[in-house]
């Protein structure tokens, strides 16, 4: 016959045993449950780090980007600065040649030749105005008046003046009638082929 005693021994055993095998069994299960949760973590940090390192590399990209832009512009803006005055510094060579040569003979002849050169037709500008330098005025008014006649002008369809505003050398002559005005001085000269004498003028210093 079992005792109580033994009956409490007995049922101590079977919970035991029932308490260590359910313990096994969960201690497997939160394993199993932990290291999915481990390795689901796991995951979620590493892509987080991606975002965050990958979000760093364009942050330092775009950095990198603003900065060599930068440069790149600064570049440009100090090239073109350059440019710059390398070209004014040509033209200040160029012009100081120009002064020197309108005081030459061979300027005489550039002025008579521009003169009959641009087809001045006493049919079409009967009442003309032809403006010089002063100094051009002093040394070759009478010259180009004398020109003018034998295009067909006479001395009162033509008047030749002082122009004030510097215009280097060449002349610039208007058609009173017409109001036309035909800019053949010097300076207009080199104004309207700025681009072309720069273009020239570094393409042989890069040679």
């Amino acid at each position: 016959m079992v005792t109580i005693e033994q009956k409490i021994i007995l049922f101590s055993r079977l919970i035991y045993q029932l308490m260590n095998a359910n313990f096994k069994e969960v201690l497997q299960d939160l394993e199993s449950e932990y290291d999915k949760k481990f390795e689901d973590n796991k995951h979620n940090i590493d892509l987080q780090v991606k975002k965050i390192v990958n979000s760093a590399h364009k942050k330092r990209d775009l950095e990198v980007s603003k900065i060599q832009g930068t440069l790149k512009m600064n570049e440009k803006k100090e090239y073109m600065l350059e440019k710059e005055k390398c070209y004014e510094k040509f033209m200040n060579k160029l012009k100081a040649y120009i002064f020197e040569y309108v005081k030459s003979e061979s300027y005489k002849n550039y002025l008579l030749k521009l003169i009959n050169d641009i087809g001045l037709n006493y049919a079409d500008m009967n009442d003309i105005s032809l403006y010089l330098t002063k100094e051009d005025y002093g040394k070759y008014s009478d010259l180009l008046s004398k020109e003018l006649q034998k295009l067909g002008y006479k001395e009162n369809n033509y008047k030749i003046e002082i122009l004030k505003s510097s215009i280097i050398g060449g002349f610039v002559i208007e058609d009173n009638i017409n109001k036309i005005r035909i800019d053949l001085s010097i300076k207009s000269l080199l104004d309207d082929n700025r681009e072309y004498i720069m273009k020239i003028l570094f393409e042989a210093l890069e040679m």
